[in-house]
């Protein structure tokens, strides 16, 4: 007698499970997705996580000890509409500021223009407040390669120094520390553009830009 043939044994599917956990995850995906979208970050609770992490780690600061200046600085050009003829660029550790020499000095001359005292003490106040003593104020002149030739400032050297003692002397006299100041003359030794064009031609609007006082707030070393 013929036996029948014998049914292979059933056998469970093990990864079954997987096809689940699968669901599982892609579900709770969704959910913290729409969760987020429509959730509102409070702003009470963002400032106790922020105290919190101040008194854990020692200090947050959310702005450097240079914004203050900044910040004076930046409100000064824009009360005297000066776009044009101030500068301003702020780093991690610096403020460094650019005046254009054509506007704030009378022409071959190291004695600043009528009416932009004001504006220099207002820069002036920015650079004593709070509690910088330990940064220095470094004061550069520059001029272009445009000749003076006069008496009392017989190259450009004489009138790029001049005017960088102008300004400390002026920074003096509204209560900045005298050994705060440094004081540098370039002349014309380190234009911002070319002077002159590749066929040796003067480039006046360049000129002017080269023409200039560079006031650096830095930390001493």
């Amino acid at each position: 007698m013929t036996m029948p043939p014998r049914k292979p044994p059933h056998e469970e599917n093990v990864d079954s499970w997987l096809m689940s956990y699968a669901d599982m995850i892609t579900l709770l995906m969704c959910f913290f997705i729409i969760f987020v979208s429509v959730s509102e970050p409070k702003k009470d609770k963002f400032s106790l996580i922020t105290e919190g992490l101040a008194n854990k780690f020692g200090s947050v600061n959310m702005s450097t000890p240079l914004q203050g200046i900044y910040s004076a600085i930046q409100a000064s050009i824009e009360n005297h509409q000066i776009f044009r003829d101030v500068a301003i660029q702020k780093g991690e550790k610096s403020i460094e500021m650019e005046l254009a020499s054509g506007t704030f000095f009378q022409p071959g001359s190291a004695e600043f223009a009528e009416g932009k005292l004001p504006i220099l003490a207002e820069i002036a106040t920015a650079l004593k407040g709070g509690s910088f003593f330990e940064y220095r104020i470094v004061i550069e002149g520059h001029t272009s390669d445009k000749p003076v030739g006069t008496a009392l400032f017989p190259s450009n050297w004489e009138l790029s120094s001049a005017r960088a003692a102008r300004a400390a002397r002026f920074f003096i006299e509204q209560g900045i520390a005298a050994d705060r100041l440094i004081v540098v003359g370039f002349a014309d030794t380190r234009p911002a553009v070319p002077n002159r064009d590749g066929a040796g031609t003067p480039i006046e609007e360049n000129r002017l830009q080269n023409e200039r006082l560079v006031i650096k707030f830095e930390r001493g070393s």
